[in-house]
């Protein structure tokens, strides 16, 4: 039997709900036991106990097995044979129902007879010419390893990989100002050859505001709660030393994280003055760090203050212009930060937010001209300048970026020219 040309249309993928069901089921050695949900149809037999973690859906599983006929005892595939180990995708539909159902329920280093009826093999159609029509198959499997790696890097580089052991419940991950409460342990290098360089249990971190490992944040982002997943880091993601948490500059690390418990606050359940407060208070705390120079953490407090007043419902009208002048206001922070960051387009973005309520802002209009000069936007930023000086004629920063801005034009005209005339010469 060619091992990859199996039935695709018998399999469908199991929801986590039922394959939960399917690895907690206690199997007696060497005691023939139905697969729960199965009807009858497919029973599982441990001859040799595995540990650890049952596999996962989305695991990728590595096997070896025999197949045989129930009729008359009959091989008709091995991959002892062909000497090498099979491997698959639980739960993605790639080989027969009984093995994606009977693989989940196994552990690592477990070797078990699966028992498939037709419906949880081949059929009626069975797989010419080896398997006939309607054949129960019996199917000794050993589960030699499995694991759930995920590239969960920006840059889809391999650099965060993800390794999930203990699948989460429901549906909501960790964000930003998320309470969550974890198990942490960190390794040097992989976990199962380095040494432990920190350990945190029972750790109720606030993300955002907490001093975290690197790329801890990130990763906790992937997970559900009651998740347990391993991440590795490679060492050039880690760009300095990281002292409290023991890690070294340039040092691959492993954080084994269990998450058993997180918070967020629902803004929908807020009434509309609690809303203003916590907007209030999270822009203080975006300049307080945008006065100690951690451009970042300003950034990211002064967009979730806006997520409070994404809406006027529920607020009363004195409210709504109280609403309006606070995301005037950190639109106008938020213009700032990204243009020290460099960005300089989401700052024209948001300088035109400022000015579409407030036209003649006169701290909007220069932060667009200084970040439309810098974008080569020449025309759009000598605009901003003239009506600058048309409300404040003595406006010095006005001036001087003016000055910048012709200089600027100049320069780039010249160098335009300069390729051009070489371009038409060679």
């Amino acid at each position: 039997m060619d091992s990859m040309n199996w039935e695709e249309d018998s399999t469908k993928s199991m929801s986590s709900v039922e394959s939960q069901s399917l690895r907690d089921v206690e199997y007696p050695i060497r005691e023939e036991t139905e697969v729960p949900g199965t009807n009858e149809g497919l029973f599982k037999t441990v001859l040799v106990a595995g540990t650890g973690t049952r596999p996962v859906k989305g695991a990728k599983v590595k096997v070896h097995y025999i197949g045989k006929l129930e009729a008359d005892g009959s091989k008709f595939d091995s991959s002892f044979d062909r000497g090498e180990y099979f491997e698959f995708t639980l739960g993605s539909g790639q080989v027969i129902k009984g093995w994606d159902k009977g693989v989940a329920t196994m552990q690592i280093g477990e070797t078990a007879i699966l028992k498939c009826s037709p419906a949880y093999g081949y059929g009626a159609a069975g797989s010419p010419p080896k398997i006939p029509a309607n054949a129960t198959l019996l199917f000794e499997v050993t589960l030699v390893d499995w694991t759930r790696e995920e590239d969960i890097s920006e840059e889809n580089d391999k650099s965060i990989m993800k390794n999930l052991t203990v699948e989460g419940v429901g549906y909501e991950k960790p964000g930003y100002e998320t309470t969550v409460k974890i198990d942490l342990r960190v390794y040097r290098g992989a976990k199962e050859e380095g040494k432990i360089l920190c350990e945190r249990l029972g750790w109720r971190l606030v993300l955002g505001d907490a001093a975290v490992p690197p790329h801890l944040e990130q990763c906790l982002s992937t997970m559900r709660d009651r998740e347990t997943a391993s991440f590795r880091i490679a060492g050039h993601r880690i760009t300095e030393p990281c002292e409290e948490f023991n890690i070294a500059s340039g040092e691959p690390v492993t954080y084994v994280v269990e998450l058993y418990g997180l918070e967020t606050v629902k803004i929908w359940k807020l009434e509309g003055r609690e809303r203003l407060i916590e907007c209030e208070r999270r822009r203080q705390q975006g300049n307080d760090a945008f006065r100690a120079g951690k451009l970042e953490a300003a950034m990211r407090k002064y967009r979730r203050a806006i997520e409070f007043l994404e809406t006027d419902s529920g607020l009363k009208d004195e409210e709504k212009e109280e609403a309006r002048k606070a995301r005037v206001i950190l639109f106008g922070n938020l213009s700032q930060v990204l243009l020290s960051r460099q960005k300089f387009s989401e700052c024209v973005g948001y300088c035109d937010k400022v000015l579409e309520k407030e036209p003649q802002n006169p701290k909007a209009l220069y932060r667009r001209a200084k970040a439309n000069c810098l974008l080569c936007e020449w025309d759009e930023a000598k605009r901003d300048v003239e009506q600058l000086l048309a409300i404040d004629a003595q406006n010095t920063d006005a001036k001087v970026l003016l000055q910048q801005l012709q200089e600027k034009r100049r320069a780039y005209e010249k160098k335009q020219q300069a390729i051009y005339k070489k371009m038409f010469t060679s």
